[in-house]
């Protein structure tokens, strides 16, 4: 069942960077753009993040165990937002220059 699922789960956790480029290539990131993209990706870490953690007593309460084939895959995918916005405030917002 889990095997099907996977490439939804997939595509799902890449809609939100998709949308972002979508928006900063047809300007409408708004007045601040690095802002917004700083906000975006770590408003999408938190929300992976914290649906990672809810994978597992979601599965133990609902016996529902091909749930557990879903939670690396969200925590990477947390990781990598988690990474995005990391290097947009360090690379876009401060030039590198972190003192």
């Amino acid at each position: 069942m889990a095997r099907y699922f996977k490439p939804i789960v997939f595509l799902a956790c890449l809609a939100p960077l998709a949308r972002l480029v979508w928006r900063g290539f047809h300007a409408d990131l708004g007045a601040n753009p690095i802002e917004s993209i700083t906000h975006g990706t770590g408003d999408w870490t938190l929300i992976l993040l914290l649906l990672t953690l809810s994978i597992t007593p979601l599965r133990k309460l609902t016996r529902q165990y091909w749930l557990i084939n879903f939670r690396r895959m969200v925590g990477l995918f947390a990781f990598f937002y988690g990474c995005l916005h990391l290097m947009t405030y360090v690379w876009l917002d401060k030039f590198f220059d972190v003192h």
